[in-house]
């Protein structure tokens, strides 16, 4: 009989062990937070530490940033759950949310408080191109096909401008916003596409590029960078994290984190009907988003 009761006060404690372990497991889990490659991986995954620290602080459990190696990336590792959340491009975000059902919480303000931010096509001083109409026949380099300021905006600009994207220039993707500027510094390619703030972020990347480089057209407002949870996510889970972002844009410290990193001022809620704007674009470069992989 004591034999028996020895083994079973066995058989307890060892699932008693397992099911502590598996608890604190379960816990030590960090919440994983996405970004599309806006600059050099390495480089970005020390930038964002700050931020990862504030919104584990305010989430109340540990937050790790992974940085995908390109757009879609980003994009499927919200379907699978392999990231928990993310600060996409509001293009990102569309495929997300059609492909996975994945969810806009916030969307972006920019440092004017509107609540997106510019597409522009930068040239050289040098150039001796004045106007987007010149580009035809030159060599531009766009971020990536699925980034919103560094492909749809800009090659919309162009094909309004009277140029066939597929014919009259000769285009690459150069995987991120500072490759494509690299490019243009180097004087391998003629003009980029880019975001608004790209010039003043990589400054220190590239010194001289505000002084030697012109602006030809910006594009009219982006919906802003948008927080976006999977739908694999506890509404309560997704909760914590929108309070969260909303809590570090109040604070000064979080707020040079995010325009440093971003160029933005804050967030506030996500309107569905504002991304319509961008479905408009797809539509006239022939995007079909059911269709991309």
């Amino acid at each position: 009989m004591r034999k028996k009761l020895f083994l079973l006060a066995m058989v307890l404690v060892s699932a008693l062990i397992l099911l502590i372990g598996c608890a604190k497991k379960k816990e030590d889990k960090p919440l994983i937070m996405g970004f599309v490659p806006l600059s050099n991986s390495e480089k970005l995954v020390e930038e964002i530490k700050p931020l990862e620290n504030m919104l584990a602080e305010k989430i109340g459990e540990k937050v790790e940033g992974f940085i995908a190696t390109n757009y879609i990336g980003v994009v499927e590792a919200l379907g699978t759950g392999t990231i928990d959340f993310a600060l996409i491009p509001p293009f990102a975000y569309i495929l997300a949310n059609k492909k996975h059902g994945s969810e806009a919480l916030l969307t972006s303000l920019n440092k004017n408080n509107e609540p997106g931010y510019y597409s522009v096509i930068v040239t050289r001083n040098d150039s001796g191109i004045d106007k987007v109409s010149d580009l035809k026949g030159k060599k531009i380099a766009f971020v990536d096909p699925s980034s919103t300021s560094g492909y749809i905006f800009p090659a919309v600009i162009l094909m309004d401008n009277g140029i066939d994207i597929e014919k009259e220039i000769k285009y690459q993707f150069a995987g991120g916003h500072d490759k494509a500027l690299q490019l243009l510094v180097n004087g391998d390619v003629d003009a980029v596409g880019t975001y608004e703030n790209s010039l003043k972020k990589f400054s220190k990347e590239f010194p001289e590029i505000e002084k030697n480089t012109k602006i030809l057209e910006k594009s009219d407002l982006i919906p802003g960078i948008t927080l976006t949870v999977s739908s694999n996510l506890s509404e309560e889970k997704k909760t914590k994290i929108k309070e969260a972002f909303l809590a570090v844009t109040e604070e000064k410290e979080g707020q040079e984190i995010l325009l440093k990193l971003f160029g933005l001022k804050g967030f506030q809620e996500a309107n569905k009907n504002n991304y319509d704007s961008i479905k408009v674009k797809l539509e006239k470069l022939g995007i079909d988003i059911e269709k991309i992989k």
